[in-house]
């Protein structure tokens, strides 16, 4: 346990390759680089991920255990009057030396599990905050759920949340 708990209390920065992800990306926020304020890095949005199409699950029970939240960025430099440039940190891109961050959840007590044969979903808040004692650092947090809608209504069937800092 002990073990377990150092290795997941802070994000890790690697590059993970495309192969290891299990979801489908989904686009938390997007900023404006002409018109955001530092400010505006302190956030919070809401995020859903579904298991992608080419993922196999287990096959005795249809089921895939989330073992991290890979975070990445697009970028578009787009001035007027140049040529705009634009890359993806994603790990279905070519690495770029930013690498992916990476949010361990606690795999021996509670890591989420979907179901693709259910129709299980994994949903929640991401948190990003700039850290108030190292301004190299940032804190994030998960707020997640996984379940399914089943007859009109939600039906939750884990939950949980994580939070880790990144210092660069």
């Amino acid at each position: 346990d002990r073990m377990i708990s150092e290795l997941t209390q802070e994000a890790w920065v690697e590059i993970v390759d495309d192969d290891c992800i299990v979801t489908n990306r989904d686009e938390t926020i997007a900023f404006d680089l002409n018109t955001c304020k530092d400010e505006d890095l302190d956030f919070e949005a809401p995020f859903e991920l579904t298991l992608r199409n080419d993922i196999t699950a287990t096959a005795a029970d249809n089921v895939v255990e989330v073992h991290q939240l890979v975070v990445s960025f697009d970028i578009d430099f787009a001035v007027q009057n140049t040529t705009k440039v634009s890359f993806s940190t994603g790990c279905q891109s070519t690495p770029t030396h930013w690498k992916q961050a990476v949010l361990w959840f606690d795999v021996i007590h509670n890591c989420p599990v979907l179901n693709r044969q259910k129709g299980d979903v994994m949903r929640g808040i991401f948190k990003m905050k700039r850290n108030a004692e190292n301004h190299r650092a940032v804190d994030m947090a998960v707020v997640w759920e996984t379940g399914r809608n089943s007859e009109g209504s939600w039906k939750r069937t884990m939950d949980g949340s994580i939070k880790r800092s990144l210092i660069a």
